[in-house]
Formats: C-alpha cells, structure tokens, sequence
C-alpha cells in the first residue's frame, strides 16, 4: 500500500482507493446493536449486519 503522502501527490494520476473497507467499518460502527455485539447467536449476529449493509446500501441509493 501506499503512504497518505503518496496518494495525496499522485492524486492526478490515479485515484485513491484506500480506506475504503475503514470507511465501510465506520458507518458500521453507527448501529448500536453491531458495535457492541450485544446477540449470542452468530445466525442473529449477521441478520444484523446484512440488515445494516441493506440501510447503508438504501441511504446511498436514495
């Protein structure tokens, strides 16, 4: 990977595609249930996440 310095310098060249998955992560972050994983059961662990990449996905589209 490259540094952020390079990116920003050769930013006419190519674009930057870092932090994508952290910036993925951060948005994640926003659903209370996710951050904390308050459920026991992995089954209803990721009904959660596919609920929240589903919100994320309609704020974007909308």
């Amino acid at each position: 990977m490259r540094s952020r310095g390079a990116e920003v310098r050769d930013r006419w060249r190519t674009p930057a595609r870092r932090w994508v998955v952290e910036r993925t992560f951060a948005w994640l972050k926003g659903f209370r249930s996710l951050r904390t994983r308050y459920c026991c059961y992995l089954v209803n662990f990721m009904g959660l996440l596919y609920l929240a990449l589903a919100c994320i996905l309609w704020r974007k589209l909308v």
